[in-house]
């Protein structure tokens, strides 16, 4: 019953990740329409996080999202691994 929920559970989480993924719009905006130029008087940032972040949510999502449950799976795999039979 537990592998059954499982696999429930799994179907739902793929079909709502086909869903985010396909209403995604891939290419709907041009290069260089986010601007990270600072206003008139303002100091220049340093750091380029602003320009990672962009790109990690825009360009680089599906790889992003892939990484994430590679890494869900491997925390998880690693909670199985690690944990302690009772004693019956």
């Amino acid at each position: 019953m537990v592998k059954v929920k499982t696999a429930i559970l799994m179907l739902i989480f793929l079909a709502a990740l086909i869903v985010f993924i396909a209403a995604t719009p891939w290419g709907g905006m041009e290069k260089g329409s986010y601007s990270f130029e600072p206003r008139e008087g303002v100091r220049a940032p340093e750091s380029g996080i602003g320009e990672v972040g962009v790109e990690i949510f825009t360009i680089y999502l599906f790889p992003f999202e892939v990484l994430s449950l590679v890494l869900l799976a491997a925390l998880i795999g690693a909670i199985y691994v690690a944990r302690k039979e009772l004693p019956r």
